[in-house]
């Protein structure tokens, strides 16, 4: 089935903030479409994991790929708009902010659904080009713009040595959603811990800018 892109981001057709219901069934959609897979998970099965009856779900959302694109539009673009409001807000040394970044997102990627919704968009990108474009447009364009800001905001007053501010945030967020990926499909196990890793990673990356 082809997806069809409007300009503006998909909307499902009655989805209020304060209804339950529509939360309820995407709960139940990324933990099935991550067991599973996208494919392998029928509508059938999200309403019985939801507790609620097939003709429900249409209610909220007009189709499965719909549900895909619901699930990035109410769970990971407000985290990145929380993430930019307080990026924006922030007034101390662009370090802590990166700190305080990396510990929260890069958990949170680690232990939630967030990394579970990034595993699957990575995995059904080449299937659902226009899925992958809105993850692309909403996400990481705008994140990456984002956190490159802070850094230069950390060269402007002499924290930071010079550097390419784009090249430095995908370097700072790339192992971060690898991370994800990685507790999302191979772990968790004994072999990487994903906290320890993270805080590594982020005094490394700090220690490498500074002047």
């Amino acid at each position: 089935m082809d997806l069809k892109l409007v300009e503006t981001s998909p909307e499902p057709k009655t989805i209020k903030r304060n209804n339950e219901r529509p939360k309820q069934i995407l709960r139940a959609a990324v933990e099935l479409f991550r067991d599973r897979g996208f494919e392998a998970t029928r509508l059938e099965d999200v309403a019985d994991k939801a507790g609620v009856s097939k003709a429900t779900i249409y209610l909220y959302f007009e189709s499965k790929e719909d549900l895909f694109f619901a699930l990035i539009r109410e769970k990971v673009v407000p985290m990145l708009e929380q993430t930019i409001a307080q990026a924006d807000a922030f007034s101390g040394p662009a370090s802590e902010f990166l700190r305080m970044k990396a510990h929260g997102f890069g958990r949170l990627l680690a232990h939630s659904e967030q990394g579970a919704i990034l595993k699957l968009v990575i995995s059904e990108a080449r299937r659902f080009p226009e899925l992958a474009e809105y993850y692309r447009r909403e996400v990481p364009a705008r994140g990456l713009e984002n956190l490159s800001q802070v850094i230069q905001r950390g060269i402007d007053v002499g924290e930071f040595r010079e550097c390419d501010t784009k090249a430095a945030a995908a370097a700072f967020i790339s192992p971060l959603l690898m991370m994800g990926i990685w507790m999302n499909s191979v772990g968790p196990d004994d072999i990487i811990d994903p906290d320890a890793t993270i805080t590594f990673h982020c005094e490394n990356f700090i220690r490498g800018l500074s002047t």
